[in-house]
């Protein structure tokens, strides 16, 4: 069986031949490998490059978009997040075919945030109970002079405990 060739290879001779190349394809983010944790593609990733001759060297010239299925770092819900990037590689002119898929993965995943919120008044998960505050209150007691900063007084009391 003949491994399925990558649609982020392009034949150099071709872009060379042309002077140039420029493109635009639609990608399923699955196909670019391993998401970090608690994240999942939301779609597919809307690709635009363009590849330009410069001597013995192609420089690569990109942009991609796309949707993340996230969990809320308040409440865990997940959540839809869009990004997108740009990015910019040469590649020298003697190789065959360019295959960019590493470049494109690694700049579409530095992109995903590292911390997202479902909403920017998510008011996360109860402390006690860990009922979602979204959805309305809890039935737990309030608790008397808690924040969550409480724990950082009393250590500062007891540095020692």
């Amino acid at each position: 069986m003949i491994p399925e060739r990558s649609p982020l290879c392009f034949d150099t001779e071709r872009i060379l031949e042309e002077g140039g190349l420029a493109v635009e394809l639609e990608i399923e983010a699955s196909s670019l490998g391993e998401t970090p944790q608690g994240v999942s593609p939301a779609g597919p990733l809307r690709l635009g490059l363009e590849f330009s001759v410069g001597g013995s060297r192609i420089l690569l010239q990109g942009r991609a978009r796309g949707a993340w299925t996230l969990s809320c770092s308040r409440c865990l819900a997940e959540h839809r997040v869009d990004a997108s990037c740009e990015l910019d590689e040469t590649y020298p002119a003697s190789e065959s075919t360019l295959d960019v898929s590493e470049e494109v993965r690694q700049a579409v995943l530095l992109e995903i945030p590292s911390r997202s919120l479902c909403r920017p008044d998510c008011r996360g998960l109860c402390s006690l109970c860990g009922k979602n505050l979204n959805l309305g209150p809890c039935a737990c007691p309030p608790q008397p002079g808690q924040t969550p900063f409480s724990v950082l007084a009393r250590i500062r009391k007891n540095p020692g405990e």
